[in-house]
């Protein structure tokens, strides 16, 4: 069993390599199968076709995402450091994943079967609603603890979300490799102190 999922494992991590090379169109189950020195048959007896390897590369960096996540925040103490954490997976992950950006924004999505097209779908509503509800949690508990002003954090939290990938794409896909380490911090900071001291700011 450990082997089936050790050979899996790999097929996954060889077309993330050649989706994220080639992108989703130009991308093949001959490619997927030379970059995991397997044969093309192999694949099938893994994955349907390269719809299904895809969706199943989304799921799998989705539950990464969050797993990571929950791993790094847990640790930290205040409300302002797991932000920080929060925000910076976020970074990370959308330069890891910058291939999907290109794959729903320049028509690749649409060359995908309604059935897939409905899963990446139901996969990307998941995504998004684990983020709001973990960030609302920790807005509330702010507020709450007397660091937030009384608000409408669900409103909020399904704002931010939004806001920091939005950024974060226009970065990785603008400035690429001119989006330095040091302005990335900077981004982190100026978005807490516009969650911190602008909207949960407390009236004095």
């Amino acid at each position: 069993m450990a082997r089936l999922k050790d050979k899996e494992e790999t097929i996954l991590n060889a077309a993330f390599e050649v989706f994220k090379e080639n992108g989703f169109t130009n991308a093949s189950m001959k490619d997927i199968a030379v970059k995991a020195g397997l044969g093309k048959g192999t694949l099938y007896e893994y994955f349907q076709n390269k719809e299904d390897l895809f969706i199943q590369i989304v799921k799998a960096k989705s539950n990464h995402f969050f797993n990571e996540m929950n791993n790094r925040i847990s640790d930290k103490i205040t409300l302002r450091d797991k932000l920080n954490e929060m925000i910076k997976i976020t970074q990370e992950t959308i330069e890891e994943v910058e291939f999907l950006f290109k794959f729903m924004m320049f028509g690749q999505f649409l060359a995908m079967s309604s059935e897939a097209k409905h899963k990446l779908f139901e996969i990307f509503v998941s995504h998004r609603e684990k983020y709001v509800n973990l960030m609302r949690e920790l807005f509330e508990k702010g507020s709450a603890d007397g660091i937030l002003r009384e608000f409408d954090w669900e409103f909020v939290a399904s704002l931010i979300p939004q806001m920091i990938a939005t950024d974060c794409n226009f970065k990785v896909h603008i400035l690429g490799g001119c989006w330095l380490q040091q302005q990335k911090d900077l981004d982190r900071e100026k978005m807490i102190d516009f969650i911190l001291n602008g909207i949960g700011a407390k009236t004095k």
